[in-house]
């Protein structure tokens, strides 16, 4: 299937940081600059792929699922966590199959101009959780926000996913672009630190790979959700979907700023070998 594409210069991790013991410094624009190489890269347009039924979550790592959201006011915090997040648990569940999910309680609502540097939109490839210390994040999430089972790691799986919605409008310039997890090499992915200093606060970012391939849903409404993996434990499905947004050369000059928000779901499986029976997103 021939897709259409458009050209970006999206930044990447520099090279050197995947043979060097230290990790880098992410912080700030000035860091990010410093850290990382624009690579021009072709962005396919995905949507043909999802209306023929051929993107499967376990097997890219993403797919765009239609969903008509009750709630609406994303000004509202506490609603956002009460509400929005209870619907999206029920997206994630019928979408996954999976035997649990839990809403990690930090989400973010994008724009051009945020007060804080990581809601602003990211502008660099990157992954939201460390390689090796998501699994620890995991379990404190579940003793923390869950309902109190346990889910000891020698008999449950875990993966993270990502709900990413626009939000107010249909999105016009500033979308997201992901990498097929089936194109992504491990080795790839590095750990990076959010923070000036300290040894903790850890998430990862990709070196470019030419094997890559990128993917984006153009004039995404606000009626659709991008669903990707973050990360997963389970054997045989796709680990990791490194994403970013980037300027699209298509975008009208006068389109509105994009807003958007995007949560995190912690989904629970147990252990049998392979991914389980998906149910229908409707």
């Amino acid at each position: 299937m021939a897709l259409s594409t458009v050209n970006a210069r999206i930044a990447f991790l520099n090279d050197e940081w995947k043979h060097r013991d230290e990790l880098a410094r992410i912080y700030s624009r000035e860091t990010r600059h410093a850290n990382t190489t624009k690579h021009d890269i072709e962005i396919a347009n995905a949507r043909p792929l999802a209306e023929a039924g051929e993107l499967e979550l376990d097997r890219n790592g993403f797919t765009l699922v239609q969903h008509e959201a009750k709630f609406t006011n994303f000004e509202d915090k506490a609603g956002i966590e009460r509400d929005y997040f209870a619907e999206m648990r029920e997206l994630i569940l019928r979408l996954t199959g999976a035997e649990d999910a839990i809403g990690i309680p930090f989400y973010q609502l994008r724009s051009r101009r945020p007060a804080n540097f990581f809601d602003a939109y990211s502008l660099y490839m990157h992954c939201d959780f460390a390689l090796t210390t998501w699994q620890t994040m995991a379990q404190q999430i579940i003793r923390d926000h869950g309902t109190g089972r346990q889910y000891p790691a020698q008999e449950w799986d875990f993966a993270l996913f990502n709900l990413w919605r626009p939000i107010y409008e249909t999105t016009q310039q500033s979308p997201l672009t992901v990498v097929d997890a089936g194109t992504v090499d491990l080795e790839d992915i590095v750990e990076y630190r959010l923070a000036p200093t300290g040894e903790t606060s850890k998430a990862a970012l990709p070196v470019f790979n030419p094997a890559q391939r990128f993917y984006y849903f153009p004039h995404m409404r606000t009626d659709e959700v991008l669903v990707f993996k973050q990360q997963d434990s389970r054997e045989g499905v796709a680990r990791v979907c490194p994403h970013t947004a980037f300027i699209d050369p298509n975008a009208p000059a006068d389109a509105p700023d994009r807003r958007s928000i995007d949560i995190r779901m912690l989904c629970v499986y147990p252990k049998s070998g392979g991914a389980p029976a998906a149910r229908p997103p409707g």
